[in-house]
């Protein structure tokens, strides 16, 4: 790797292909594609590439631009993560779901449900450190 590659690589800004399993992420556009009932044109279409473009990934005869993986991510309604097949952590993954439980609430109701997890917490916490204690 060059040393302004390996500078864009410590910085963030690239990845190297030997980290980057292009084969597979070919594989996930294809069948998050067809999930979705969509075919190559229409992806192509909502990411703005061409249909060959949309071949050539998903055969990993080309490898897509961070830029370019982001838009298909979109046009597929998934993450650039979840593209890429980067696991996430268990914060994202509970986050979206107690941000759906709390949307519809008023905040009387939010509130109340602060305090209630929060005292669970403790309550689990406490019994956790005596099951600790006692074995």
């Amino acid at each position: 790797m060059d040393e302004k590659r390996a500078d864009r690589f410590a910085y963030g800004m690239e990845m190297p292909d030997s980290v980057v399993d292009y084969p597979q992420i070919g594989q996930r556009i294809k069948r998050l594609r067809n999930q979705r009932g969509m075919t190559q044109e229409a992806l192509a279409e909502a990411a703005s590439v061409s249909v060959p473009y949309i071949s050539h990934l998903e055969r990993a005869v080309k490898k897509g631009s961070l830029e370019t993986l982001t838009r298909i991510a979109a046009a597929l309604g998934i993450t650039v993560h979840e593209l890429l097949g980067i696991p996430r952590s268990e914060k994202e993954i509970f986050l979206p779901d107690m941000t759906s439980v709390l949307e519809d609430c008023s905040p009387e109701e939010r509130k109340f449900l602060l305090e209630v997890t929060a005292a669970i917490k403790e309550i689990m916490r406490q019994e956790k450190q005596e099951f600790s204690n006692n074995t």
